[in-house]
């Protein structure tokens, strides 16, 4: 055979096997390349979506407990304070009230108190003087429970003897915060009187007929020396209850919040939304019988059946229904929530907020707290 010969089939063959080289996949190969693919792209979304809500519950429930942390210690702080009016005792001596715009008319009935919110909007008992119910933004939410809590604000001052009952006040600061209009609370370890502040100029306080029934306070505060411990103090009326905010999330749930109401209730003054996502709040308070000696137990009562019993307060259980702003669950929640010792089950709305909860998919917690309200015996 000839070298040109040879080469030609040497030639030929390489050509061949470069062919073989370089040809591609078949179809069977790709198939399943792009199966394994897709196999593991959907490995790695459904990691990623199990992430995803899982960080979505985490995030859900660490801000559930913040909020309810923060409802609940302010509103244990209030009720511990309840009928605080310095050295004298609420129970032996209850402030006089001079105060034409006091929302009380018998501060040691009041110093604590309870009602039911009704269909109607009505408050059972009564909700405090001069608060006007809200009915449109924070409209109180029917089958919720309301607490009022009025004290005597635990920062007060000191001041110069008085020379006579209707003598101007002159702290020894020269600002208390205090200005016209503002309800305050002087006392000494005998009695106490609530008045408005007719005029705050420096030091001074005034407390004349323009804002008060009487201009003469109860004693002539100071003149019994240091020991007898004379204070003024700003004068608290704060109302707590569960209201419609009139939002919706983006699966069209109702958004109720924590409202509170502080002095004065006036129409300028609106209850301050304090906590979104307080779907309720149940209260049972604990009253001990006065007659009773040789059994000091308590007897719990719910609010529309303390209107014989304010004044006796002792105890206050109170319990809140939290939920998330979102709806986070796969499922609608059906369980069952135990708020202040009533049981709450799932129902479609409309709700009797008194025994149900409205069935959705927000993650939900029930917190409760019995709280001694430190001022009552």
């Amino acid at each position: 055979m000839s070298k040109s010969s040879s080469s030609r089939m040497n030639t030929g063959s390489l050509r061949q096997s470069t062919r073989k080289v370089s040809s591609g996949f078949t179809l069977v190969e790709l198939m399943i390349g792009m199966t394994m693919g897709l196999v593991v792209i959907a490995s790695a979304v459904t990691v990623f979506s199990g992430s995803r809500k899982s960080i979505d519950l985490n995030s859900a429930l660490t801000d559930i407990q913040d909020s309810a942390r923060f409802a609940m210690d302010a509103i244990t702080r209030d009720i511990r304070m309840a009928g605080f009016q310095g050295c004298v005792d609420i129970n032996t001596a209850s402030a006089k009230i001079l105060s034409d715009d006091a929302p009380t008319d018998n501060y040691f009935r009041t110093a604590v108190s309870v009602s039911l919110i009704e269909n109607s909007g009505q408050w059972t008992p009564a909700e405090p003087l001069g608060f006007v119910v809200p009915d449109d933004r924070g409209s109180p939410v029917p089958g919720t429970h309301a607490l009022s809590v009025q004290f005597g604000n635990s920062v007060n001052y000191t001041f110069q003897p008085m020379p006579t009952v209707d003598a101007d006040i002159v702290l020894d600061v020269t600002s208390s915060g205090l200005v016209e209009g503002d309800l305050a609370l002087i006392s000494n370890c005998q009695v106490a009187d609530i008045f408005t502040v007719t005029s705050a100029n420096g030091a001074t306080l005034q407390h004349s007929t323009s804002s008060n029934s009487d201009s003469r306070l109860s004693a002539p505060y100071g003149l019994a020396g240091a020991n007898n411990r004379a204070r003024v103090m700003r004068f608290e009326g704060n109302i707590y209850y569960i209201g419609d905010t009139k939002r919706t999330n983006g699966a069209g749930n109702r958004i109720f919040s924590l409202y509170k109401q502080t002095l004065p209730y006036t129409a300028q003054n609106r209850p301050i939304e304090m906590i979104e996502g307080v779907a309720n709040m149940q209260i049972k308070v604990g009253v001990r019988d006065p007659s009773e000696t040789s059994n000091r137990s308590l007897t719990y009562f719910s609010p529309e059946d303390t209107t014989d019993n304010a004044g006796g307060i002792e105890v206050v259980q109170i319990g809140l229904l939290m939920q998330s702003y979102d709806p986070i669950l796969e499922e609608e929640d059906d369980s069952t929530y135990t708020l202040a010792g009533t049981d709450l089950n799932a129902t479609p709305e409309p709700v009797d907020a008194r025994t149900s909860y409205a069935s959705d998919k927000r993650l939900k917690l029930a917190f409760n707290s019995t709280v001694k309200v430190r001022n009552r015996r």
